[in-house]
């Protein structure tokens, strides 16, 4: 119970930053398969911020993150290359855990503006791939 009013509420915190955020429905793998929302918006030149929550299928059902996008470089002149760096919690299940996100951001995939390819480690406890 105390998860989903959790949910609920961060849901609602999300929906209210809507106007000044771009809102995106994020799916992939984390502990298991994620599907979430997040929102992410340049903050100054080439930084940006991001949040979010997402269901998980894995050990713990709920995962919020935060954290920055540093841009890097283009890839192949078209492809911009950040660095996502952030906090994240894995909630819910036995065990809560609490850590950091390291990961590399490749906007514009397949040249579709809002479409987006991040890979990179979760270390919340143990290691956890993310994708």
């Amino acid at each position: 119970m105390r998860i989903k009013v959790l949910s609920i509420g961060f849901c609602l915190l999300l929906s209210s930053s809507v106007w000044a955020f771009s809102p995106a429905v994020i799916g992939g793998v984390r502990d298991g398969l994620a599907l979430g929302i997040m929102a992410d918006e340049g903050v100054a030149k080439n930084v940006g911020l991001r949040f979010g929550v997402e269901a998980d299928t894995g050990k713990n059902p709920l995962i919020l993150f935060f954290g920055g996008k540093f841009y890097l470089m283009n890839v192949g002149k078209r492809y911009p290359m950040s660095l996502g760096l952030g906090l994240i919690g894995y909630l819910g299940g036995s065990k809560s855990e609490a850590g950091v996100s390291i990961s590399l951001i490749f906007d514009k995939a397949f040249d579709i503006k809002p479409l987006f390819i991040e890979a990179g480690i979760d270390v919340a406890g143990s290691g956890k791939l993310q994708l």
